[in-house]
């Protein structure tokens, strides 16, 4: 059973439950928004001209960040 099912089903008895549940929804919204959005810039530079080096730094921030979710996801996963 997924954690939100789970808090949300005994949101009766805390309503700490409840607020945990719409937390970890809101977390999932958003990350999903940042994937997305990670998605589309991967797209974009794969297009944009490599000399640019604008693009280039723009490159290695997405590289940075992705690889910064990767640890922190797995981080979440390992608690």
């Amino acid at each position: 059973m997924d954690i939100v099912e789970n808090l949300l089903t005994h949101a009766g008895e805390s309503e700490l439950n409840a607020e945990a549940a719409l937390e970890i929804e809101h977390l999932r919204a958003e990350n999903e928004i940042l994937r997305t959005a990670f998605a589309c810039a991967d797209v974009a530079m794969a297009g944009a001209p490599i000399w640019h080096s604008q693009h280039r730094v723009l490159s290695d921030i997405l590289a940075a960040v992705k690889k910064t979710l990767a640890e922190l996801e797995s981080a979440a996963e390992e608690s």
